[in-house]
């Protein structure tokens, strides 16, 4: 579930707002392949009667089992879902196996709110009222302030690995900055959980590849990992759920009063705060419940593709207007300035267009730590290609661990394009029935 932000009409909410799409998307090769043999080739691949989806199968990880689901009984779940909803779990689905331009395509497909001339003409007005902006590296920007504040609060949209990627860059400065706590709502609240290593008890988003190295990255540096999600949200009103958010925060300030701490989360719930009477967000909450002041920062609502339409024609506009390289946030006199106009978060994060390589967001390059990397088979039955860290996979199943990288796309002879750091591999090369056809050794210098 997630939130929504109008910039006109700021709207907070738990529920999927967005109105279906009739049209197709435009779709790559791979998934069009996919959806054929869901349907045509192979149905019975996945279970019909189960009503909900599944992302792990006899205990295991199954990065496609999902998308069977989806495009294989598609009338299923849009009735169950509703439209909005079936879509934007598609675009979840397939970022998970790497399929960027997809998940912004299916994005797409969930909303087909329609701007008005006013709208349109009100977003042409505030370019031209934009003339003395200067746009500066965010990381370098939120390095600098970060010492004045004792908690920092970072959103994503969960169908877009970019926000995961930025999140990764931020690590090292605030790890710098005294910050020792990585406060997670992707992260498993249950008893079951793991939180000192990467495996699949340590979140449901967390198996998403780049999520796994912000987790790995940051257990690595040093950062305690802690999940404050509400294990009974789904029995809790919003305000309960977000409510039991910030306590569990404010649970590590009880137990380490001068902590600093890294809080990544969903949307909206970082905001400061509410235009509903009936919600408080958990950023609201815990500074109610704490008095401190959060830095909050929001990279969902200019980022390709925005979460809405308003929000894409208005960072469209934008970009056009100031075409940023880097994650970058707009300042005015040396100020920083929400160009939205919304009063929910501190900074707002712009995200330049993605540009690729071989279908690749080059940003998967994680602040330059990884490399694209070549891998090659004529094996014509070969449809996803992962990498696992070999000492992650020794002892466990691959269905156990977190792939560093995957991808469906295929380019010329066979060739496939990871994004992967130095260090051992182990590369699955699986058949659209998930079936491992073989498996290979990999060394990345």
């Amino acid at each position: 579930m997630k939130y929504k932000i109008h910039f006109l009409s700021i709207l907070l909410g738990l529920s999927f707002i967005k109105i279906s799409q009739a049209q197709s998307p435009v779709l790559n090769a791979s998934l069009i392949n996919l959806k054929n043999y869901v349907t045509v080739e192979n149905p019975g691949v996945f279970d019909t009667a189960y009503n909900d989806l599944q992302y792990s199968i006899g205990g295991s990880i199954h990065y496609l089992y999902p998308l069977y689901q989806l495009l294989g009984d598609e009338k299923k779940f849009i009735k169950k879902f509703s439209g909005p909803a079936y879509y934007d779990l598609l675009s979840q689905s397939v970022s998970f196996v790497g399929d960027y331009p997809a998940a912004l395509e299916y994005q797409k497909m969930s909303d087909t709110t329609r701007l008005t001339d006013v709208e349109y003409r009100q977003i042409g007005k505030n370019m031209q009222h934009l003339k003395n902006i200067k746009n500066v590296d965010a990381k370098k920007f939120i390095a600098f302030i970060a010492s004045k504040y004792q908690v920092i609060m970072l959103n994503e949209a969960y169908n877009k690995p970019l926000h995961r990627a930025f999140a990764y860059s931020l690590l090292d400065v605030l790890y710098n900055r005294g910050f020792r706590y990585l406060a997670m709502e992707m992260l498993n609240p249950m008893p079951s959980q793991e939180l000192t290593k990467l495996t699949n008890h340590t979140g449901f988003f967390s198996a998403e590849p780049v999520a796994g190295e912000l987790i790995r990255q940051a257990l690595d540096m040093g950062f305690k990992l802690v999940a404050y999600e509400d294990p009974q949200a789904q029995n809790h009103t919003p305000t309960e759920r977000d409510s039991i958010q910030a306590l569990n925060i404010a649970r590590i300030l009880h137990l380490d009063p001068e902590a600093k701490i890294f809080v990544y989360a969903g949307y909206g719930h970082i905001a400061e705060q509410s235009t509903t009477p009936d919600f408080i967000p958990m950023g609201m909450a815990f500074k109610k419940m704490t008095g401190i002041d959060p830095l909050t920062i929001d990279q969902t609502d200019m980022t390709e593709e925005s979460n809405f339409s308003f929000g894409k024609a208005f960072y469209d506009a934008y970009i056009g207007k100031f075409p940023i390289t880097t994650p970058s946030i707009p300042l005015e006199n040396d100020e920083p300035v929400n160009i939205t106009g919304t009063t929910l978060y501190d900074l707002t994060v712009i995200h330049p267009k993605t540009t690729y390589n071989y279908a690749r967001p080059t940003w998967l390059a994680l602040s330059g730590r990884r490399q694209p990397v070549s891998v090659k088979s004529k094996n014509q039955k070969i449809f996803l290609v992962q990498a696992y860290y070999e000492f992650e996979s020794r002892g466990a199943k691959p269905g156990e661990v977190v792939p560093a990288d995957q991808t469906y796309f295929s380019y010329g002879n066979g060739a496939y394009t990871l994004y992967l750091r130095r260090g051992l591999y182990i590369l699955i090369f699986r058949d659209m029935q998930y079936k491992t056809l073989f498996t290979q050794h990999l060394e990345v210098n």
